[in-house]
């Protein structure tokens, strides 16, 4: 066995195994096959390589690289306003809220680009509806009327963070 194929296959952690598989300069079929032996001898699973590998600052970096690029490319291919500012009346309101609804596990039913298609507007401006939904909840609590949710909704997010409109003497 050469020196480096025992150096990796000595590693304790899978942080450790990542760090010197790194640095071992191999082909990737060469660290396949020792990542298959060092799974079986420690007992580590693939999901706990992946786990450490998206945690070292070598893989963070390669990940993020693009990443702009790729966030602008999808925001211009889903931008529906054709230029255009959406108007949020009360009834587009309503029907934003019965479309952002989660499942069991917690994810939206609806992803981001289905209800800019939907309401003819853009990711950010559902993101931003997203948020201000989150901050009305937290402001009238789980129990509040739909008539108050889309009340509070109509406001700005300034509004809503100096907690929300007041009622006219």
């Amino acid at each position: 066995m050469k020196k480096w194929e025992k150096l990796i296959l000595e590693s304790s952690t899978p942080e450790e195994y990542v760090d010197r598989s790194l640095r071992s300069k191999r082909t990737p079929a060469e660290k396949a096959k020792l990542a298959r032996q060092w799974m079986e001898a420690t007992g580590f699973t693939k999901s706990d390589i992946l786990y450490a590998r998206n945690r070292n600052p070598f893989w963070k970096k390669k990940k993020m690289e693009g990443a702009e690029e790729r966030t602008r490319r999808r925001l211009g291919m889903h931008d529906y306003s054709r230029g255009r500012t959406a108007q949020w009346t009360k009834e587009r309101l309503q029907e934003f809220l019965e479309l952002n609804k989660k499942d069991a596990s917690d994810r939206y039913l609806h992803k981001d680009w289905e209800l800019a298609s939907h309401f003819d507007t853009s990711i950010p401006s559902i993101q931003y509806l997203r948020r201000k939904y989150l901050r009305v909840r937290e402001l009238l609590g789980p129990k509040a009327r739909k008539e108050k949710i889309v009340e509070f909704m109509a406001s700005s997010e300034i509004v809503l963070t100096n907690g929300g409109p007041k009622k006219a003497k």
